[in-house]
């Protein structure tokens, strides 16, 4: 539960009931228990009326988090008198809460709202393309992803999904198509993309692709995790360390230009990742247990999947381990060698 809802709720601040709950084998929220709090919440907002459109829209956020879009709506429909509709948040949350919960229409016409409002932001166009989709109206969800591609140009997620909608439209040579579009845009996330859909057994080809953008100046880290994967791929791992260094030593100079001095910067666990791999290939072994030990540890890095923690991590650091046993073993065999003449 989300300070917003415990503070609207009169809950303790040391109750740790709803924390529990979520650390059982089952974590996500069962059917009945959502319908229960949702009815509860409801009779609570009936002598506590909520008064103040932004905390409405807080506590939609947080039963959104809480995947009670259920309970969310019916707080919308018990307060739409004060709902900001001119606000994006108010506008996106509410679709949010409508597409999870089933309610279609309402949630399109909450993205589309949204969308009006904020125009440069993305995920109204990724969530109206969904449920455009979802409802088999392929050449509306065409426009609305690229409408977003001219947001944001480089967004993996919209490529993918026009991908899929030109397969189904049995569009002639879609692949053509696709990557004229990326030309237009200027869209290394595109490119990159045709070039996995045509050749995805060249990885040379990407990574011509990418240099361009690398010499022009492409920095981005969504960019980087691309471009370090494909030069993993391509056997070039000692390329890799030199530029996830200089993108960093870029990023602090940025900082103290800017006047947030030795403010921490957050870094991206693809690339530390990508740069332990690297530095395993190279058989920079210490240094390889040194950045896989700063992922584990949490150090400046946020986001690791429970599957990378638990699982691509430990099997890296036993890989380290063995080649090191066997470095050690062909050491001490030369060594004996010697000795014998």
């Amino acid at each position: 539960m989300g300070p917003v809802l415990r503070k609207y709720l009169g809950v303790a601040g040391n109750y740790r009931g709803d924390i529990v709950a979520l650390e059982s084998p089952s974590s996500k929220v069962s059917e009945d228990a959502a319908l229960v709090f949702g009815q509860a919440l409801v009779n609570h907002a009936a002598d506590h009326p909520v008064t103040d459109g932004a905390l409405l829209v807080n506590i939609l956020e947080e039963l959104v988090t809480m995947d009670m879009p259920g309970a969310a709506l019916r707080m919308y429909d018990a307060h739409r008198s004060i709902f900001p509709a001119n606000d994006f948040r108010a506008q996106f949350h509410l679709g949010n809460a409508a597409m999870l919960a089933g309610s279609l229409v309402q949630a399109e016409q909450a993205f589309s709202e949204a969308q009006k409002l904020v125009p440069a932001e993305t995920a109204p166009y990724v969530n109206m393309a969904q449920i455009l989709i979802h409802d088999d109206r392929l050449e509306e969800a065409r426009k609305w992803i690229e409408a977003g591609l001219h947001v944001d140009a480089n967004h993996f997620g919209l490529w993918e999904m026009l991908a899929w909608v030109f397969r189904q439209l049995e569009i002639p040579d879609h692949t053509k198509s696709l990557e004229c579009l990326a030309r237009e845009l200027n869209s290394w996330a595109g490119q990159s993309m045709c070039v996995d859909l045509v050749a995805p057994d060249e990885p040379e080809r990407k990574l011509s692709m990418l240099e361009d953008f690398y010499r022009e100046g492409q920095s981005s880290e969504e960019f980087l995790v691309e471009y370090t994967a494909v030069l993993g791929q391509c056997g070039l791992y000692d390329r890799i360390a030199p530029v996830i260094w200089r993108s960093r030593s870029g990023e602090a100079a940025k900082s103290s230009s800017s006047g947030q001095g030795g403010a921490r910067q957050e870094m991206s666990w693809k690339l530390q990742l990508h740069l332990a791999q690297a530095q395993l290939a190279t058989e920079q072994y210490a240094a390889a247990r040194e950045s896989l030990e700063a992922l584990q540890n949490g150090a400046g890095f946020t986001g690791v999947p429970a599957s990378v923690l638990e699982s691509v991590i430990p099997a890296l650091i036993a890989e380290i381990e063995e080649s090191v046993s066997q470095s050690s073993m062909g050491s001490n065999t030369g060594a004996n060698n010697n000795e014998r003449h």
